[in-house]
């Protein structure tokens, strides 16, 4: 099983040189959510030369990058960026871009950043506090027609809208950043989550990112405390529409990234052949669209 690849679907890359791009949480005093810069994340850059070197002997075999540019008045500069970075580094594989799905010119957004050749889909980093379906109709119609998915992060509480989403666009893939695991991995909290997601992955187009296990809400690296989230989104959702990510650099304050590689593959590991290489990798290519590459040591001095 150590040897099944493994895809990392929610990446972050900066680089404070890049005249470009901002990145506010990189700076001491942020906060959101639960989570506050530390200093372990803290570096001039972080590209796909670290990113790798991080990721070594883990059986990495793609990598998808998340936005994370912040502020960020137009995300096709973003998405333009890490067009660059593929293109010299030959990761990631794919990349969600940003929109706000409330904007004005949301569908002239997503067309924007669709022509990076890496572009799947969008997040919308508000979509936890304000998701109305009849104002993100024109940015919903966008990506119906170009064939691109849109990521939500949203209590389970408040699954209604995403629901509606996914029924009146039923060709855009809509994915669960994070799972949408709560912010108190409390029993409770655990039974409500899990009756929600369940109800939720009657929508054959809802699929379900499953990141965050060790972070902010929850800070110990440990398989009991790991494995009871991840098995619930697979009963859930099956594991055809089930995928794994770090969200790296962000959560490296709490877990290694070998660690948490490793607690995935041990969460996963009773289950069949056929469904831990679909969660491990084999989901993530299919719904983010690229082949599998050969897991390689980086090389010392590669552009990132």
């Amino acid at each position: 099983m150590a040897d099944e690849p493994f895809v990392d679907t929610h990446i972050h890359f900066f680089d404070k040189s890049y005249a470009g791009l901002q990145w506010a949480w990189l700076e001491p005093g942020f906060s959101f959510r639960k989570w506050t810069f530390d200093e372990a994340i803290d570096s001039p850059r972080y590209g796909p030369t670290e990113f790798r070197a991080e990721a070594a002997s883990t059986g990495l075999a793609g990598a998808v990058h998340v936005h994370c540019a912040d502020p960020l008045p137009e995300p096709a500069v973003e998405t333009a960026w890490i067009d660059s970075l593929a293109a010299a580094s030959g990761w990631p594989q794919a990349q969600v871009g940003r929109c706000d799905l409330d904007a004005p010119d949301a569908a002239a957004t997503i067309m924007a950043e669709s022509a990076s050749p890496l572009f799947r889909g969008i997040r919308d980093p508000f979509s936890a506090k304000r998701l109305d379906a009849d104002i993100a109709a024109p940015a919903m119609d966008a990506l119906a027609a170009i064939g691109a998915s849109l990521e939500v992060r949203r209590h389970h509480n408040d699954f209604a809208v995403v629901d509606e989403l996914a029924t009146r666009w039923p060709t855009v893939p809509i994915l669960l950043s994070h799972g949408c695991l709560p912010l108190e991995r409390t029993p409770d909290e655990h039974a409500a989550w899990s009756a929600a997601i369940r109800s939720l992955a009657h929508r054959p187009n809802v699929a379900c990112k499953i990141s965050t296990v060790v972070g902010a809400s929850q800070p110990e690296p440990r398989i009991e405390l790991v494995r009871p989230w991840i098995l619930s989104c697979v009963e859930a959702f099956g594991a055809d529409r089930c995928m794994l990510a770090s969200n790296f650099p962000i959560d490296r304050p709490y877990v290694s990234y070998g660690q948490l590689v490793d607690l995935y593959r041990e969460s996963v590991a009773e289950l069949s052949v056929t469904e831990r290489q679909a969660i491990l990798a084999e989901t993530a290519a299919r719904l983010y669209e690229f082949e599998l590459v050969v897991a390689t040591d980086p090389i010392e001095g590669e552009p990132s």
